[in-house]
């Protein structure tokens, strides 16, 4: 019984660790296009920023001028490229790019999953004593 319940438990545990990385996709909706200009109008200029068109996939940058009808985005490249003019008709999505998290957040994230699964695995042979 007891060996039952042990692999139970890891089976369990091996199943949640793995279905956290698990995403799914994302279908993109239009966006209305005044609500899209407005939102973008009030992202201050030299904000970092993720654009993601309906045509052309996703880009990233900085945002340097935006109008009623277009944006200006300086893309992150190693080479000098000139500024990108993208109409706010073809835009899906805008999004501030925050960069993510550091990698010290994941490591100690993978660190508390790791101990609180053998607390767990403790917890449950003492149990069965």
């Amino acid at each position: 019984m007891l060996k039952r319940t042990l692999a139970l438990l890891i089976s369990a545990n091996f199943v949640a660790c793995a279905s956290a990385g698990v995403s799914r996709p994302q279908v993109a909706a239009v966006p209305d296009s005044a609500l899209m200009a407005d939102y973008v109008q009030r992202l201050p200029i030299g904000s970092r920023i993720r654009v993601e068109r309906s045509n052309a996939g996703s880009l990233k940058g900085t945002l340097m001028h935006v109008t009623a009808s277009t944006i200006v985005i300086q893309k992150d490249t190693h080479n000098p490229e000139p500024p990108v003019t993208i109409p706010l008709s073809g835009l899906t999505r805008v999004t501030p790019d925050g960069r993510g998290h550091s990698t010290a957040l994941a490591i100690w994230a993978g660190i508390g999953v790791a101990f609180s699964s053998l607390l767990v695995l403790n917890l449950a042979v003492l149990a069965a004593m």
